[in-house]
């Protein structure tokens, strides 16, 4: 059962809760889920996942699915509601039993009604149109960056993410706005304050999603400079990822944060971008056709490969491997953004030294200075 409106949605759990009602799925979204039934008394016996670890969320155990009885199941997650779903018929529960929301605005609603996210990326305005006719660089991770590249941009405006930090002991440069959106890696850094300082550390400012780890220090007066977006997975008719022309309402998705950062460019009014270390060649990918490509390489440089290894083991727990790249998703969204470039006079280049990113035309790093 598909609910597109959140006054239908919650009308329909509150009816399914005078039976045994389940929250499907005990990651990030069923957490806030399951802090809003628990705001709104409403009665759950708990959350069914396949993550054996798990013992217990918001005070309420963590079953598997072997261990699913006659219920009512509540799909927590929009992006995978048809995997969970999918994972709950193949172990005997009709469809007729399940509950999902058909619209990711719904979620939005369930999230701002618990700590008002909207008073918090509103603040992102700050930065519309802050560097008009500006250009920048936008770093990847990637193995073909160079310690020397970030040295010979300290005064350009820069964006970097995730495992940067890796390399501030081996620089003066930092970026001068830095980006986290991996799960795994804002619930390992930005859950401790003093991990979150460190990386955001001499940047004037860091954006993060709204419902990372990140949001625990949202009124702490010591890290202002960190500021929250509402990432929201949507496309546009042709089915590419939307491209966001208010950042401060959204951003949109397409498997990497390097789109978050090149909307963030756009919003700020820079009109030459220049990407370097984005290699665009991964270790294990991800087709839209759900086939894997391993290739025999590092997915970043050493220095930030071996930080980086820190935070991957959920996915391997879950997959049996490290980090997958959804390669397909990210050069759809690389596209997307060429286009919206193009048709609005923004120049994208792609200054990264080797690689296998061919959407945006090519130009010598070296020759910008």
């Amino acid at each position: 059962m598909q609910y597109n409106t959140i006054d239908i949605y919650i009308s329909a759990i509150r009816h399914f809760s005078q039976q045994k009602l389940y929250i499907v799925g005990a990651g990030k979204y069923g957490e806030i889920l399951g802090r809003y039934f628990n705001k709104h008394n409403i009665p759950w016996e708990g959350y069914i996942d396949k993550k054996l670890s798990l013992k217990s969320i918001n005070g309420k155990t963590v079953y598997t699915y072997k261990n699913i009885t006659d219920g009512y199941y509540v799909i927590s997650s929009y992006l995978y509601r048809f995997e969970l779903l999918g994972e709950l018929e193949r172990y005997g529960i009709v469809s007729e039993r399940v509950i999902m929301y058909s619209n990711q605005e719904i979620f939005y609603d369930i999230y701002n009604d618990l700590i008002n996210f909207k008073k918090y990326t509103n603040k992102v305005k700050k930065f519309q149109k802050k560097h008009c006719h500006e250009r920048c660089f936008i770093i990847g991770n990637g193995p073909s960056l160079k310690i020397e590249d970030l040295e010979k941009i300290q005064k350009e405006i820069s964006f970097a993410s995730n495992a940067i930090y890796a390399l501030y002991s081996h620089t003066n440069w930092r970026p001068t706005y830095y980006c986290a959106g991996d799960p795994i890696f804002c619930k390992e850094m930005m859950s401790d304050k003093m991990n979150l300082k460190k990386i955001i550390d001499g940047c004037q400012a860091a954006f993060t999603s709204i419902i990372s780890e990140g949001i625990l220090f949202r009124d702490d007066k010591d890290v202002e400079q960190l500021y929250y977006l509402r990432r929201v997975n949507e496309t546009s008719d042709s089915n590419s990822p939307k491209f966001s022309i208010d950042c401060s309402e959204q951003t949109y998705l397409a498997g990497t944060i390097t789109y978050d950062m090149l909307q963030l460019a756009v919003y700020m009014g820079i009109q030459e971008i220049y990407l370097i270390g984005m290699d665009c060649n991964y270790s294990i990918e991800r087709h839209l056709n759900g086939t894997i490509t391993r290739n025999n390489l590092a997915n970043h440089m050493p220095e930030i490969e071996s930080e980086s290894q820190n935070f991957y083991n959920a996915v391997s727990e879950r997959h049996g491997q490290h980090y997958i790249a959804d390669i397909d998703l990210q050069l759809a969204g690389y596209q997307s953004a060429k286009q919206y470039g193009d048709s609005h006079n923004i120049k994208i280049y792609n200054a990264t030294r080797g690689g296998k990113l061919e959407i945006f035309p090519r130009i010598n790093f070296d020759s910008l200075f």
